[in-house]
């Protein structure tokens, strides 16, 4: 693997556009979301400035957003407070280089920072290279979700993940 120098930091809304254009790289790639309708820049801006409060990371290289994760919140219910939703995307160019293990870590930290106890995410079955990331940064597979959803006609089943930030366990 070449190792590149990046830096993470925490997410702005000024960093929609990049945000969007990787997004939208994962949309077309039928590999990591269900989601099918594309993001305006001005969406992930707007997403950005009220998700303020929630982990949000990119990863840089020369100056240039090649990857970011964030975590939404996971339920509505006040016992959920601490429970994020995960995701993470990598700009098509920059992939398996190294960047999804540090912004994994970077949101970790971030979410721990915020008072998180728990993140959680669902990644389809097929998506060994995610399944593995959340491996070798401790996350566990506790489960899988049948027929979870449709994504261009197909029935996806999609494997659970946890992980616990025991710094925060009281």
């Amino acid at each position: 693997m070449i190792k590149i120098k990046t830096s993470t930091r925490r997410a702005t809304p000024q960093d929609g556009e990049r945000i969007s254009a990787i997004y939208n790289q994962g949309i077309k790639g039928r590999m990591a979301t269900f989601e099918t309708r594309l993001r305006t820049p001005k969406e992930q801006e707007s997403w950005l400035e009220e998700n303020q409060q929630r982990p949000a990371v990119v990863s840089i290289i020369d100056e240039t957003i090649v990857g970011f994760a964030y975590a939404g919140e996971y339920r509505s219910r006040p016992c959920y407070k601490g429970v994020g939703e995960f995701s993470i995307y990598i700009d098509g160019k920059y992939r398996k280089l190294g960047i999804g293990k540090e912004l994994l870590l970077s949101l970790i930290e971030e979410a721990e920072k915020l008072g998180y106890w728990k993140l959680v995410s669902r990644i389809f079955d097929f998506n060994d290279a995610s399944r593995n990331l959340c491996k070798s940064c401790g996350f566990r597979e506790v489960g899988i979700y049948q027929k979870h959803g449709k994504l261009d006609g197909s029935w996806i089943d999609c494997v659970i993940v946890e992980k616990l930030i025991t710094e925060n366990l009281d």
